[in-house]
Order: structure tokens, then sequence, then C-alpha cells
């Protein structure tokens, strides 16, 4: 495993990280089996976990501190974790405000069972509430200990960069991160995003650099069309849920083909192209990977320990390149377009 800096800072993250939507979800991984990932995943080398107080309507972050308690590796991980999602019925319990703020870090710190969070992130972008108002906040929070690094989710560069200008012009801290989706089938967040990351010094983590499994082998154009997708609810039901929403078509399946041809005859794993073609983008601090299984993240660590030869890279970036120029943009991510209303909840 290989540590990089995030952006300008000198906190060293693993090239993985570990996403934990699963853990505490009553269709992902129980308790029992997120403890044996995680020890999995920090046995070989991975020292960064991200959450947020939405998975599993605040689970993961519970779980996630119990095993850093019980197996006393706090000081061994770097913890990222993100406020914005409702946590409540009232009309104060979602966004970024002060009011807002102020009671989720304390509620996630309670479920963390620690006394700091290592990197705290926007979600989503918020249009109701004064950016400023925000970064005020997460200032004091992080002169008060509680946070030592701050970032963004799903911003848009424009936004990204009306935070640093304001954190420059008026001092407060300045976003250390941004984390978006971001793999060979959606890459828009490397059109503008990523560029601003290497000019402005930011981290950048990428979730779903797999793209929900359809760049490991696990779908293909004859697989059965999947039903609803039970982690995200009921939501996109008729389109079979939010894989099929956002991966299940023909054009993508192309390049899924195209590329399995590439791993077989180049004798590494898809997984191992798609995962390494992300840390590999110029910007990119970290890949976030999830596992429901202990299986899940064995055959995580298997394709990471594989290493494609420049060649093959070559004609990944190659595939990738000739995609992303036939594709529409497809950043900010679609979920986030809500919270860029300019009135009403997102």
């Amino acid at each position: 495993m290989q540590y990089r800096k995030l952006g300008r800072t000198g906190l060293k993250v693993s090239e993985l990280c570990l996403g934990s939507d699963n853990f505490g979800n009553p269709f992902g991984a129980t308790p029992e089996t997120s403890f044996q990932i995680m020890d999995r995943a920090l046995d070989f080398g991975v020292n960064f976990i991200d959450t947020a107080d939405q998975y599993a309507d605040g689970n993961s972050e519970t779980v996630i501190g119990e095993y850093l308690a019980s197996r006393k590796k706090r000081d061994d991980v770097v913890l990222a974790t993100k406020f914005w999602t409702a946590t409540g019925p009232g009309p104060n319990d979602y966004g970024t405000s002060r009011y807002h703020l102020m009671n989720a870090v304390e509620a996630s710190l309670k479920r963390l069972q620690t006394d700091h969070i290592d990197l705290y992130l926007i979600h989503a972008p918020d249009m109701t509430t004064p950016l400023e108002e925000t970064l005020e906040t997460l200032t004091d929070l992080r002169r008060a200990g509680k946070v030592r690094y701050i970032g963004v989710s799903n911003f848009p560069a424009w936004l990204l960069m009306e935070g640093l200008w304001a954190s420059d012009v008026k001092h407060f801290a300045p976003f250390d991160c941004i984390q978006s989706g971001y793999n060979i089938l959606r890459p828009g967040f490397a059109r503008d995003v990523l560029e601003l990351c290497v000019d402005q010094g930011v981290g950048a983590t990428a979730y779903s650099p797999m793209a929900s499994g359809m760049l490991t082998g696990k779908h293909d154009r004859k697989s059965e069309v999947p039903d609803a997708d039970t982690k995200f609810g009921d939501r996109d039901a008729s389109r079979g849920g939010a894989l099929v929403g956002r991966y299940w078509n023909e054009a993508m399946f192309d390049v899924v083909d195209t590329l399995g041809d590439l791993a077989k005859k180049s004798g590494n794993s898809i997984m191992r192209l798609a995962l390494q073609w992300v840390c590999e983008s110029p910007g990119i601090t970290s890949a976030i990977v999830g596992a429901r299984r202990e299986d899940h993240i064995e055959g995580i660590i298997d394709a990471w320990s594989e290493d494609a030869s420049a060649d093959v890279m070559a004609e990944v970036r190659r595939i990738a390149d000739d995609f992303a120029a036939k594709t529409p943009s497809d950043y900010p991510p679609p979920f986030a377009v809500p919270a860029l209303g300019r009135t009403g909840a997102p």
C-alpha cells in the first residue's frame, strides 16, 4: 500500500480508502462482518475510512466507533465523515447552517466514540445557506479541535472555487478535499474539477471507482436487469435501481466488454484496471472502495496486488478517453442536483 498527501496538507492517506455505507445497513454488512472487513483492510495497509451521518441512518458511524474503540485503533486511522442530509423531521435538521452543523458534529462524535473527526465533509451543496456561514462554523470547529481538516462532496467546480476564495479573503479554514463519484464510465469529475484540485492543492477522493460493480466483471449485457437496489430503498424502482439508472446501457457495456478483453489478454483483472486508472488520474488522492462481505474485500486486495503494466494502462486510458469524448458531462452527480435549488428542502 502506498500513501499520498491529501492535497496541500501534510496528512498522508492510503491510495485505497475504505467506504462504509454498507456497515450497519440491513441489506449490507452485519456489525460482525463489518469488523472483519475493517480488520482485513487495516491489515493490508489501509489507514483511511470514510463514512457519513446519512449511512444506514447513523449506524455506519456507530459500527465504526465501536470497532475503533474495541480494537484500540483510533490513532491508526484517518477518519472521514460527512454531514448535510436530514437527521430528523424538523426544518433545521438538514443542510449546512451553523445550527444544524453544530448538532450534527456532536452527534457524529458520539456515534464514532471520538473527540475529533480527521476530515469533515459537506455531503452536498446547500444553496439555502450562505457558504460563509458554513465555513465560519467549520473554522470554529477546527480551532476547537473537533475537526482537523475540512472538505466538500459533490460540489461543482465553481462552488468549490467560491469557497476557496471566501476562505482566502475572510481567513476561514480552506477546503482540503473534495469527494465525488468517478470511474471510467462516469468520468465527468475530471473535466474541470480535478484540474482545479491540482492547481489549488485540494485533495480528491473518488467513490464508486468500480461503477457499482460494472467494472468488476459482475454484470454484462446478458445479465438480467436487476430489481431496485434495496440498499437505496425503492427509488428508481422502475429503472432497476441506481445501478441501472446510472450504468445499464449499451454504450457502457461496450466499454466493459473492451476492458474485459484487455484484462484477459494482459492477465490482469478488470477491477485492477479500473482502480489503477482512477488512482493514476492527476489530482486523485484515494479511491474509495466498499464491501458487504469478507470475500469482497479479499477480491479488492487481490486486485490491488496485481499492478498492471504501463503499456496496459496506456491502452486503458485510450479506451477511457474515447468513451469520455463521446459522453455528455455527468457532473455534478444527479442526486446532488436537488440541493442546488435556491428554495425549499433538498
